[in-house]
């Protein structure tokens, strides 16, 4: 893994938000932490994120709305957004897909798993 890979964390549940960023800096990533849909936006266009992890249901923008804002910037085009929720709807599932998330992770998650599709979204050449 590359050292000072930058994982973006948009998540507004405390308790998941400890637990991510203890999980991503044990594996050596380091963790930007925004706590709603618009400090999550301010911390994408301004950290230079290697890899977004974003909540839908955040105060303020929705994942949704943050996926769609982030895939407008030629500098964030080809930042991989992974999508980690509670929502388990096919057509939520579908929709994050479609608004432009490269996965989608349901919640509870296992940890391991999370970390391998961190990896192959990392890993994936990016053209």
């Amino acid at each position: 893994m590359m050292q000072g890979t930058r994982i973006l964390v948009a998540e507004d549940d405390p308790v998941t938000v400890r637990f991510l960023q203890s999980l991503l800096e044990e594996h050596g990533f380091e963790v930007l932490v925004a706590e709603d849909g618009r400090h999550a936006y301010e911390l994408a266009t301004s950290g230079s994120p290697d890899l977004i992890i974003s909540d839908l249901v955040m105060p303020y923008r929705d994942g949704f709305g943050l996926i769609r804002a982030l895939r407008t910037l030629e500098e964030l085009t080809r930042v991989p957004i992974i999508i980690l929720s509670m929502k388990d709807r096919e057509a939520d599932i579908v929709r994050g897909l479609e608004e432009g998330a490269d996965d989608y992770v349901v919640k509870p998650f296992n940890a391991r798993e999370l970390l391998a599709r961190v990896r192959k979204q990392l890993d994936r050449p990016r053209s």
